[in-house]
């Protein structure tokens, strides 16, 4: 990998965070205004969830410097998958065994994390920069 290749990676997957930050911070907003504070709490630990298993993955992901061979980077990849579904799976667990936790808000707060990848990828361009989509797209 270049580190040319390195820095736009870093800042692709800093545009996925932010997006679910924000995301994240409007489905708390919606269940506080709609439901309460049980539910504002529930969405941020759903939202957090989402988000900490990214920056997890990102930074797993990212971490190889110039000139990382492609067997490593790969082998970053699947690291980094593996961290984050362990990850997600466990704090799911443990946040909807606690009588503490609304799970519904917890869990649309942890989908609409996802759709930060979109929000993301739509503020970066999706990589196509100086490029207009078309139907040869």
């Amino acid at each position: 990998m270049s580190n040319l290749d390195i820095q736009k990676g870093r800042r692709q997957a800093l545009a996925v965070v932010l997006g679910q930050v924000l995301l994240g911070v409007v489905v708390v907003i919606a269940c506080l205004a709609g439901w309460g504070a049980r539910a504002a709490g529930s969405a941020a630990a759903g939202a957090g969830i989402g988000i900490v298993a990214t920056s997890l993955m990102a930074f797993a992901m990212l971490r190889q410097g110039v000139g990382a061979s492609p067997q490593r980077v790969a082998w970053s990849f699947f690291t980094g998958w593996l961290v984050k579904v362990g990850f997600t799976v466990a704090t799911l667990v443990l946040a909807l065994r606690s009588p503490k936790i609304a799970a519904v808000p917890l869990i649309a707060a942890y989908v609409a994390t996802f759709l930060g990848y979109w929000v993301g990828a739509a503020r970066r361009g999706g990589g196509k920069e100086g490029r207009t989509v078309g139907v040869t797209d």
